[in-house]
């Protein structure tokens, strides 16, 4: 597997934040990211709805909390309790009303002054299925024997609606054996 190292360029941001509370990992998949947050000397939960994955996290990241969970579901969380939320291409699963459930939960447990970090499949991922014939809504297919969510620049900025968006851009990852499009953002919720 490929290095990916898009947090990197976040690190110090992270450290300052995550004094300021915990961090939530928003599927966390095998651990990649987890081990990166942990850095951070920070208190993590990271979340994934596959066992196998958070076992696999488990090794690699022991000292995460570690929770299996369906991100369309309302989260165990209470109300700004997150200093920091970092989704990594994890939020493409879903219809588009669940992924406003989902933007709704993250603005929830968010801390005023918060900071959630994300990466979003890119309409432009055609290698990943964005060309795909069997659409169920816009943007949104059925692919292989799952679905996914491919996301233009104005569904970023509806998701981020609420926050301060600091940083968004379209970037080409090398992680996977062909090239992936992505959305890469970090933005800052200020409870009004």
């Amino acid at each position: 597997m490929k290095n990916d190292p898009w947090l990197e360029k976040w690190q110090n941001l992270i450290k300052k934040k995550s004094a300021e509370g915990g961090i939530l990992e928003l599927g966390c998949g095998s651990g990649r990211d987890t081990v990166d947050l942990l850095a951070a000397n920070c208190q993590l939960t990271a979340m994934d709805i596959s066992q196998k994955n958070l076992a696999e996290c488990a090794i690699k990241a022991p000292k995460a909390a570690l929770l299996q969970m369906d991100l369309s579901k309302p989260f165990p969380f209470a109300a700004q309790s997150a200093a920091v939320i970092v989704a990594s291409l994890s939020l493409h699963y879903f219809s588009w009303a669940a992924t406003l459930q989902i933007s709704s939960e993250v603005r929830r447990c968010i801390k005023s002054g918060g900071v959630l970090l994300m990466r979003l499949n890119s309409l432009n991922d055609l290698h990943y299925g964005s060309a795909s014939t069997f659409e169920i809504e816009p943007n949104f297919y059925h692919v292989g024997t799952g679905t996914k969510r491919f996301f233009n620049k104005e569904d970023v900025r509806l998701f981020l609606q609420g926050w301060d968006i600091f940083f968004l851009e379209e970037n080409i990852i090398d992680r996977y054996k062909k090239p992936k499009h992505v959305w890469e953002a970090m933005a800052v919720y200020s409870a009004v």
